[in-house]
C-alpha cells in the first residue's frame, strides 16, 4: 500500500483527499501503476480553479461520468494496453476504496483480488461487492491505517 500511495503524490487533483494511486502486482512485483489526474490535453481542475465535482455537489462516488479526470484504476489499466501489461491474476492495491465502474473493469481484466484502504470517502457499496463476488474478484477494504 505504501508504493500505491507514492504513486498518488503524481495525481493533479486539487483535493489533496482524492489523491489516489494504484499498483498491480503479480509475483511479488509490481508490474503497473497509475494515478487519478486528467487525460490528454484537458485542462486540470487546479488550472481552472475548481473541483468540477465539488462545485456540482456531486456526492463522492456518484456520477463518475462528470469528472475532468480518471481514477487511478483506469489509469492503471489504460497504462498496461499501452506497455503490452496482462493484468490476468494481478493483484491490485488502491490507496481509497474502487468506484463501480473501475470494479467492472478490472475484473474483464482478469484481476483476481483488490486490496483497498479505506480513507473515508464511502465510496464503499454493496453492488460492487456483489459483481465482484460474482465476477470472481476478492475485495479487501484495510483501514485508514493500514499499510
Amino acid at each position: 500500500m505504501k508504493r500505491a500511495e507514492e504513486v498518488a503524490r503524481n495525481s493533479g487533483c486539487v483535493r489533496t483527499d482524492c489523491r489516489w494511486g494504484a499498483i498491480a502486482v503479480r509475483d511479488g512485483k509490481i508490474i503497473e501503476s497509475g494515478y487519478n489526474d486528467v487525460v490528454g490535453k484537458i485542462r486540470p481542475c487546479a488550472e481552472r480553479g475548481f473541483c468540477v465535482r465539488q462545485q456540482r455537489g456531486i456526492p463522492s462516488g456518484t456520477q463518475r461520468e462528470i469528472s475532468y479526470c480518471i481514477c487511478a484504476e483506469q489509469r492503471m489499466i489504460c497504462n498496461a494496453a499501452r506497455d503490452g501489461v496482462d493484468l490476468k491474476g494481478a493483484e491490485v492495491y488502491v490507496t481509497g476504496i474502487s468506484c463501480t465502474f473501475c470494479v467492472r473493469l478490472m475484473i474483464e481484466c482478469g484481476i483476481v483480488r483488490v486490496i483497498q484502504k479505506d480513507a473515508g470517502h464511502n465510496y464503499k457499496n454493496a453492488f460492487s461487492e456483489e459483481i465482484a463476488r460474482e465476477g470472481g474478484m476478492e475485495l479487501v477494504i484495510l483501514n485508514e491505517n493500514a499499510r
